[in-house]
């Protein structure tokens, strides 16, 4: 017999079966297929129908779950192939569900009684994917029983792991167990009663009960709060990550993160860091080592930024220094790029200087890896620094990293907006020809597409002026673009720049300037204006059927974004006429705006206009069509009813 989810070595499924004895009968009923199957010599078979438990449980009356499933799985729990066992732990959660829903009180003792004793046998198992999977089920299924029966039904469970001192695993187990049910069993059960159980875990002879235990002390932490943690689990901590077993100290190192976030800030300052020192200086193994400097950037992320001492950020500094390591790790690097922003953040911009020269080493470095990470994190760094120090520091790397293999390029492209709102707005239109490449570039759709998510943000960086005379033709030309995705995102960023024009228009009726003498500069605008607003409403009548299709987009966006009295009177008509449209694809789009979007505004309930269309929508001989011109609860019944007439009709064939 295998330990190992698969086949064992005198399974039929090693036999080489033909396709034939593979075949499942589906004349049968889903029950027979069960009853027949389950006792097949074939692992593949017997799988199959395990994993159909659940869809049974969902489809029959409570009699059949209790009185013909309910038998079988305490049948299947003895099988002797590990994946079948692993199937069947994983199928009893959601079969729990259904013996709650459909078999009331008489369900629930059946749950207590026998489906919950047989995930808690099977989370004893021999083989690790099987226990692994019924840890899971075992939380899965706690969640579902009553808060008073699970000290009658789980900790007695819980209780006899741990203190079975025959079974090393089995021990194991209850460690995984404490940390998967604290948030299940709560605040006053876990402090009564799992505590307890943490402390004598915490000294068992077996190195790997007392490495289970470290590497589980995160949950429980989290539930019993920080005066708890730090009177009685800081210390259970402390003696575990002095334990003379490395792999021990490496499980106290991989959660040291989440014990300072729930210890007072007078321990994690005092005792904590030494923990961090004591495992990156004095400790001989090197994956105590690195684990401890994998998780210094988090680490330094729990304090108050006046708590970071000198040295403690030199260490976070010192990563990408393999001279200053011991143990020397390139991946540290890695993870250095990676925290580099919460560092930060957590010290402020006023220790930038203590930093500065880390980020020059990260930006420089070979591996693009490194370089992508700080890519994507470039205008964090810029909101922290701020405008005077963004342009000094940050504005040399922004520009290096434009010229850096696409796989770099693509974090600063991502967040372009972004960056450009952490400079001064003079120098913001040096950018507007490095946007206007990338918008032009046939060959990088996926970097137009990030433009275009951006546009919104983009048209309120520049001044009136040049968002109408620059960023307005880039919009127009996403609009455009023959990529399907480009020109939905840009779609989304048109009301700002309407919204902006109308803000204009209005201001300068509010002046009541009555000075004859308008500059060049003014008019220039206006006649812009004009022009962008006549190109804008162009789409709705244009000879390209994708043109119609984005003007059918950005109603859906405009309706939302721009004046309603602007909208109502410039924009809706010309969309309305879209209804009858000769190209199915732009009823399609119509019908989905209408009926998604502007039915569901108040202004329009009960517009005749807005109804009628609906109505011809529904009627119209392209189905796709008359389906999206239903709401989403319409539609939703529409499946149903589809659902149940499919169901229906193979029943019948079956029959």
């Amino acid at each position: 017999m295998s330990d190992f989810i698969g086949y064992s070595d005198t399974s039929g499924g090693l036999n080489e079966p033909g396709e034939s004895d593979l075949e499942i009968d589906e004349s049968l009923s889903i029950i027979d297929k069960i009853q027949k199957y389950i006792k097949s010599d074939m692992v593949l078979h017997r799988l199959f129908v395990v994993r159909e438990f659940s869809e049974v449980a969902n489809e029959q009356p409570f009699s059949v779950l209790n009185f013909t499933l309910l038998p079988i799985i305490e049948e299947v729990v003895t099988d002797e192939e590990p994946v079948i066992r692993q199937g069947l732990v994983e199928q009893i959660p959601l079969v729990t569900k259904e013996f709650l829903r459909s078999g009331g009180d008489t369900g629930y003792a059946k749950i207590l009684h026998t489906l919950f004793p047989i995930v808690a046998q099977l989370a004893t198992d021999r083989n690790p994917q099987v226990r692994m999977s019924a840890v899971e089920s075992l939380q899965d299924m706690a969640k579902l029983i009553k808060h008073e029966d699970l000290e009658l039904h789980l900790i007695p469970f819980v209780r006899s792991l741990v203190n079975d001192s025959t079974e090393e695993e089995h021990r194991v187990q209850a460690a995984n167990l404490l940390h998967n049910l604290a948030p299940i069993i709560g605040e006053a059960m876990t402090k009564q009663i799992f505590l307890p159980f943490v402390l004598k875990l915490s000294g068992d002879p077996s190195f790997r009960v007392r490495k289970a235990i470290a590497a589980n002390l995160g949950n429980i932490c989290q539930t019993i709060g920080v005066e708890a943690t730090t009177e009685q689990l800081l210390p259970i901590f402390l003696s575990l990550s002095k334990d003379e077993i490395w792999s021990v100290r490496k499980g106290c190192a991989e959660v040291l993160v989440i014990l300072s976030q729930n210890v007072s800030p007078i321990e994690r300052y005092s005792k904590l860091i030494q923990v961090f020192e004591q495992f990156v200086v004095e400790d001989h193994s090197r994956w105590v080592n690195s684990a401890a400097f994998q998780n210094l950037g988090p680490f330094i992320a729990t304090f108050d930024g006046s708590q970071v001492t000198p040295k403690l950020l030199q260490y976070f500094t010192h990563m990408i220094l393999p001279d200053k390591n011991r143990f020397p790790e390139s991946d540290l690097v890695t993870h250095c790029a990676f925290n580099f922003p919460a560092v930060l953040l957590t010290v402020g911009s006023s220790r930038w200087s203590e930093l500065s020269e880390t980020y020059s080493n990260l930006v420089s470095d070979t591996t693009w890896r490194v370089r992508r990470s700080l890519s994507h994190s470039l205008h964090e760094i810029a909101k922290i620094l701020g405008p005077a120090e963004t342009k000094s520091s940050l504005v040399p790397t922004f520009n290096l990293f434009l010229q850096d293999l696409d796989e770099v390029k693509v974090g600063v492209i991502k967040h372009f907006a972004d960056f450009l709102e952490c400079l001064d707005p003079q120098l913001r239109d040096h950018y507007i020809p490095t946007l206007n490449s990338f918008v032009n570039d046939p060959n990088k759709w996926r970097f137009r597409k990030l433009i275009s998510k951006q546009l919104e943000k983009l048209c309120s960086l520049f001044s009136l002026k040049t968002t109408l005379t620059q960023i307005a033709p880039i919009i127009i030309s996403l609009l455009t673009d023959h990529v399907s995705k480009v020109r939905n995102y840009a779609a989304s960023g048109v009301g700002t720049l309407i919204q902006l024009i109308q803000n204009h228009n209005n201001n300068n009726n509010n002046n009541n300037n009555n000075n004859n003498n308008n500059n060049t500069t003014e008019d220039d605008i206006s006649s812009i204006k004009d022009d962008i607003l006549s190109t804008l409403k162009s789409f709705a009548t244009d000879n390209s059927y994708t043109n119609r299709q984005g003007y059918a987009r950005m109603t859906y966006y405009l309706v939302n974004q721009i004046d309603a009295e602007l909208f109502d009177q410039q924009f809706l008509p010309l969309f309305l006429d879209l209804v009858d449209d000769q190209v199915p694809n732009v009823r399609l789009v119509v019908a989905d705006v209408l009926s998604t979007k502007l039915s569901t505004i108040d202004r329009f309930e009960n517009n005749e206009q807005i109804q009628a269309a609906i109505y011809k929508l529904k009627q119209d001989k392209d189905l796709d069509v008359s389906f999206l011109s239903n709401n989403n609860e319409e539609r939703e019944k529409i499946f149903k009813q589809a659902s149940t007439k499919n169901n229906t009709l193979e029943n019948n064939q079956e029959s």
